[in-house]
C-alpha cells in the first residue's frame, strides 16, 4: 500500500508540472511603433509564458526591418530597470540576461517581400510569389529550426507581428536539411499571423501544411491604430506619468497594438485557448478554412472584445507592479487551485459536479472600497470606522462566474447549470457519441484595478 501511494503521489505530481508549463513562443516583430506598444505590453507577460526567441524581421509595410534602431534594446533596458520590481509581484519573471540572449535578427531583405504593393496577401489560399530555397540563413530562422528540433514534444507559438518569411525559411530549411525529424518538428509549428504581411503564408500553407496557421483580421477593429481613442487618459496615467522606465517607451497617447493578439492567444491564464483554435480566450477564437488541413480564421471582433476590459485591468495591474517595490501595496489576480481535475469524463444521465479552491491573499483597500460606495453604505447606517471593523462582512472579496462556452464543445445545446460561488453541478445530457462540454469559470476580485482569474473545464460526456 504504501509503495502504491508513492507511485499515485508521484503521477498526481507529473501531472501538476505538466498542467504548470507555460507555452513556448518565439515572437517575429517588424518594429512598427504599434510592435513597440505590444513588446511593452509582452515583457509584462513574460512570466506566463516561456520565451524562446525575439526575433526582428521586415514586412511589407516595415520593409528594411528596423534592427539597425536600438528600439528592442531600449525596452530590455527598461525591462531590467523595472525587472527588481516585478519579481516582487511574481518571481516567474525572466531574467534580463535571458531575454536579451533570446533576441535574434532574422529576414529583413526587401527583396523577399513579395506582394501586391503596399498590400499583404492577406487570404488564405492564394497561390505562393516565394521559394526561400536560395535565401541566406539568418540567426532567427536558425533559432527556430533550432527550437522545432528540441526533444520537447509540446508545441511552439511562433507569431508573426509582422512578416513570416524568416519561418518560410526556417521550415524549408528544417525539411532540406533535417527530413528525418521533419515531420515531428514542423508539426509543433503554431504560427499566429497578423494578417499575412508578406508572400510567407501561401507560401507555408501550400508546401508545409502539417504546421497550423491562424490568421487574425479582427485585430484591426479591436487593438490597432485609433480604435481605442478613449484610452489616453490610460496612457497617460499608467504608462506616461513619469515613474515608470518600460511605460515610458510606449510610443502612443493612446492603447494601440495591433499585434497584442498574437501573444494575448498564447498565454497561459487559465482559458486554455492556445490548446485548440476553437477554444477561445483573449487572442481570439478560429474557425478552420475549408479544404486546408491546418488553416484557421478568426471568427470576428466579438470574440475579441469580450476580454478586452479585463485585459486592460490586467496590464494596468502589471505596469503597477513595475513601480511598486512592496507586494502589499499592490494588487494580484485571485488564485484558483483545482478541486476537480481540468478534464473529466462521465456518463449521460450522470450528475456532473466541479468545484475549485478560490482564494485572494492580497488585504482589502478599505479606503478606496469606502470611497467606491460610500453612499450605499451611509444609506445602510454604516461609518467607515464601522464599515472597517467588518469589512468582510460588508465586501466580498472576490465574485465569481460560471459559464458553458458552447463555441468551443461538441455539445450544441445549453446545459442547466446550478452555480454555487465555488462549484457548479449539472446533469450530463443524452448524446449518442462521446460530445465535449466546455465550462468557464472565472473569479474577479475586488482589488484595484480588479483582476480576473480563468479556469476551464472539459467535460467528455460519454453515451
Amino acid at each position: 500500500m504504501k509503495r502504491l501511494l508513492i507511485v499515485l503521489c508521484s503521477l498526481l505530481t507529473a501531472v501538476q508540472m505538466m498542467a504548470a508549463e507555460k507555452p513556448r513562443v518565439i515572437v517575429m516583430t517588424d518594429g512598427e511603433v504599434d510592435d513597440r506598444c505590444s513588446m511593452v505590453r509582452f515583457l509584462l507577460y513574460t512570466n506566463n509564458v516561456e520565451v524562446k526567441a525575439i526575433i526582428e524581421t521586415n514586412s511589407c509595410f516595415q520593409r528594411q526591418g528596423w534592427s539597425s534602431d536600438p528600439w528592442l534594446e531600449h525596452e530590455m533596458d527598461a525591462y531590467e530597470q523595472v525587472y527588481d520590481n516585478l519579481k516582487i509581484h511574481d518571481r516567474n519573471y525572466p531574467t534580463p540576461a535571458y531575454l536579451r540572449s533570446v533576441c535574434y535578427v532574422g529576414d529583413e531583405d526587401p527583396a523577399h517581400v513579395v506582394v501586391d504593393g503596399n498590400a499583404p496577401a492577406r487570404l488564405p489560399g492564394e497561390e505562393p510569389v516565394i521559394n526561400p530555397d536560395q535565401w541566406a540563413d539568418t540567426p532567427g530562422s536558425d533559432r527556430i529550426v533550432e527550437v522545432l528540433l528540441d526533444n520537447d514534444p509540446r508545441p511552439v507559438y511562433i507569431q508573426a507581428w509582422g512578416g513570416g518569411n524568416t519561418v518560410a525559411k526556417a521550415f524549408q530549411k528544417l525539411r532540406a536539411e533535417h527530413a528525418g525529424d521533419y515531420d515531428r518538428a514542423i508539426r509543433k509549428a503554431v504560427v499566429y499571423n497578423i494578417w499575412y504581411q508578406d508572400g510567407a503564408g501561401a507560401y507555408i500553407e501550400k508546401y508545409h501544411p502539417q504546421a497550423t496557421m491562424l490568421v487574425q483580421y479582427h485585430f484591426s477593429g479591436t487593438w490597432d491604430y485609433g480604435t481605442l481613442i478613449y484610452t489616453d487618459d490610460f496612457v497617460s496615467k499608467y504608462l506616461h506619468n513619469g515613474k515608470n522606465a518600460l511605460g515610458a517607451l510606449y510610443t502612443q497617447p493612446m492603447i494601440s497594438e495591433g499585434d497584442s493578439p498574437a501573444f494575448l492567444y498564447a498565454l497561459g491564464n487559465g482559458l486554455r485557448a492556445h490548446e485548440h483554435p476553437t477554444y477561445g480566450g483573449w487572442g481570439g477564437r478560429f474557425y478552420k478554412v475549408e479544404k486546408m488541413e491546418n488553416v484557421w480564421r478568426d471568427t470576428g471582433n466579438g470574440d475579441i472584445r469580450q476580454w478586452m476590459e479585463a485585459a486592460l485591468h490586467d496590464f494596468q495591474a502589471r505596469l503597477e507592479w513595475c513601480i511598486t517595490p512592496d507586494h502589499a501595496h499592490a494588487n494580484h489576480h485571485p488564485k484558483i487551485t483545482l478541486a476537480t481535475p481540468e478534464d473529466i469524463s462521465v456518463r449521460s444521465g450522470e450528475t456532473v459536479t466541479i468545484s475549485a479552491d478560490i482564494s485572494d491573499d492580497d488585504p482589502l483597500d478599505v479606503d478606496r472600497l469606502w470611497e467606491q460606495r460610500r453612499a450605499l453604505f451611509e444609506q445602510a447606517g454604516l461609518t467607515k470606522e464601522s464599515f472597517a471593523r467588518d469589512i468582510d462582512r460588508h465586501v466580498q472579496r472576490f465574485s465569481t462566474s460560471w459559464s458553458q462556452d458552447v463555441q468551443a464543445g461538441a455539445y450544441p445545446s445549453y446545459v442547466n447549470l446550478k452555480p454555487q460561488q465555488s462549484s457548479l453541478s449539472f446533469t450530463a445530457p443524452r448524446v449518442s457519441e462521446p460530445q465535449t462540454i466546455h465550462i468557464l469559470l472565472e473569479v474577479t476580485d475586488r482589488g484595484f484595478p480588479s483582476l480576473t482569474s480563468y479556469q476551464r473545464y472539459i467535460v467528455t460526456v460519454n453515451p
